[in-house]
């Protein structure tokens, strides 16, 4: 049976958690270096292995692709309609475009599982426990973004994309907490991977993270630079992603 104890503990260990992970984090950024991120991301991973296993296992669900499929689409909505407007300028494909997927492809998995193992995996369970699922998914989307203001911050980007920005990382979570209630850590984790990988590598929506150039006009809307988690578009789509997961995809909403 459900008592004030448990739910006490289990917001007990969530903080607990989360102020560990937020130091590993820290200090990863502390060094600025890809290296430093890779070995925060594994540290994450193995912290958010050892602390479920005390509780059981994860719910890893049935399938990944999905939700892989899902943040395609929103994503690439982005880039089409941003490309289409001509508010961005694609220039020529980087002569290290191997390297820079591959590296892609490893750093993003890490993330990934990082970031969902911790939030969705352990964090969100723990305080439906306690809080109910509506209250949980709430903080626990904000405990994501709060744990990306330093990120944030770093890119020096203006008051109005920065506040864009971190609402954006509160609708991604929200998004991802819905897509984990629906199919498990690998259907948000398609989505994590799908959105960051598409965003960041292989539509160069964020510079210097990508396979070609590219040059973004309008970062109210765009998000200039930094790419759509800090601009208008990117905000609304992730909106719009959970709007169609509560009205279109069946699943438990108490």
């Amino acid at each position: 049976m459900d008592t004030k104890k448990d739910r006490k503990g289990s917001i007990k260990k969530s903080v607990i958690f989360y102020l560990v992970i937020s130091i590993v984090v820290l200090a990863s950024l502390y060094f600025f270096e890809l290296s430093a991120a890779l070995i925060a991301y594994s540290i994450i991973i193995l912290i958010a292995y050892i602390s479920k296993k005390q509780d059981g296992d994860f719910w890893w669900g049935v399938s990944w692709k999905p939700g892989f499929m899902f943040g395609l689409i929103l994503i690439s909505s982005i880039f089409i309609l941003e490309l289409w407007l001509g508010w961005i300028e694609l220039e020529g494909l980087s002569p290290d475009l191997l390297y820079i997927l591959i590296g892609a492809v490893i750093f993003e998995v890490l993330v990934t599982l990082g970031e969902e193992m911790s939030f969705r995996g352990y964090i969100l369970p723990n305080l439906i426990e306690s809080l109910g699922l509506r209250n949980a998914i709430i903080t626990t989307s904000l405990l994501f973004a709060l744990l990306h203001i330093p990120s944030i911050l770093f890119l020096g980007i203006g008051k109005f994309n920065t506040i864009i920005m971190f609402a954006s990382i509160i609708m991604a979570g929200i998004l991802m907490s819905i897509l984990y209630l629906i199919g498990g850590l690998k259907m948000s984790s398609g989505f994590h991977f799908s959105w960051n990988f598409f965003q960041y590598h292989i539509f160069s929506l964020r510079g210097g993270f990508g396979i070609f150039g590219l040059t973004a006009m309008k970062p109210e809307f765009t998000g200039g630079s930094v790419g759509p988690e800090a601009g208008i578009f990117g905000l609304f789509v992730l909106m719009l992603g959970i709007l169609i997961l509560l009205v279109f995809v069946p699943f438990s909403k108490e």
